[in-house]
């Protein structure tokens, strides 16, 4: 597929008064960063050891590294001096792994964790650290796409047999890890990014340039 008129699109909502309301505009404003090249692509495939799936390595270059999205926007990439870092600041941004395989296929909950009142108080910081390596591993092979508030994240398979499909991830509240689908199937980045605003758009009619109607919103439902 390609994006054609996906910046135009977000240039017109970023500067609409009423488009500040959706959820997480405050956070992107609608502005998608810049787009990478062909070959900023390809030296971030060979540093994190994985080839983007597509349509999210086209969207990389035909719209931008990260920016405007649903939630608080799209998590992306940027350099740090020769390297490239993903989510830069973010809590998840040091622990992608794209090395490793993600392995799940279906939905599934973490374990639990123990009961620390019946540890020896010492040995918490060690359990703690454990525990929280493990629930980093639980996503490896993914990338979080966006944050969506409370420590949820929507997660791109990068490796393993689900590859190229949209997850969520709602471990930091004792949740579940598991797929994300739609009417067509398991979800994939293209209609992840589209669907909601098609969704909008198709109950108030698609807005015009100067329109005072806010059309999108990226909130989760």
């Amino acid at each position: 597929m390609t994006w054609d008129g996906v910046r135009d699109r977000l240039a017109r909502l970023a500067k609409r008064r009423a488009a500040r309301s959706v959820f997480g505009a405050t956070a992107h404003g609608f502005r998608p960063a810049p787009p990478l090249s062909e070959r900023d692509v390809e030296a971030i495939e060979e540093q994190f050891g994985a080839l983007s799936p597509e349509p999210y390595r086209s969207f990389l270059v035909e719209v931008g590294a990260g920016g405007a999205g649903p939630g608080y926007g799209l998590l992306g990439f940027g350099r740090s001096g020769r390297r490239w870092e993903f989510a830069a600041g973010d809590r998840r941004g040091a622990s992608v792994d794209l090395r490793a395989e993600f392995p799940q296929w279906e939905l599934f909950h973490h374990a639990e964790w123990p009961d620390f009142t019946k540890i020896p108080q010492e040995r918490w910081p060690q359990l703690s650290r454990s525990l929280d390596a493990r629930d980093e591993a639980d996503t490896h092979g993914t990338l979080p796409l966006s944050h969506q508030g409370c420590g949820h994240y929507d997660l791109l398979v990068v490796t393993g047999p689900d590859r190229g499909a949209l997850w969520f991830d709602g471990e930091a509240c004792d949740g579940r890890i598991g797929p994300q689908a739609d009417g067509h199937g398991r979800m994939t980045f293209d209609r992840w990014y589209l669907g909601r605003p098609a969704e909008v758009e198709a109950a108030v009619g698609r807005p015009r340039p100067g329109s005072r109607r806010t059309a999108w919103s990226w909130s989760r439902r």
